[in-house]
């Protein structure tokens, strides 16, 4: 079973999983709120398969990474 998460685009464009749902609405409820908290900060829902990875690919990365874009 996987997870749903949020990731965080950081500076150095790279993803960091911020918290991680068992369900999409949990997910969708707590990105709203990120995004009315901090909207400078960009944010994405993603499905995590493994739910132990910490990273995502920055743009340009290798494509092995396991997590997928849910939007």
């Amino acid at each position: 079973m996987g997870l749903r998460a949020i990731a965080r685009l950081l500076p150095s464009h790279q993803w960091m999983i911020v918290a991680r749902f068992r369900s999409r609405s949990d997910a969708d409820g707590h990105f709203q709120f990120l995004q009315q908290t901090i909207p400078h900060v960009k944010f994405e829902v993603v499905f995590d398969r493994t739910g132990d990875r910490h990273r995502l690919a920055a743009p340009g990365d290798r494509p092995d990474n396991i997590l997928t874009s849910a939007l």
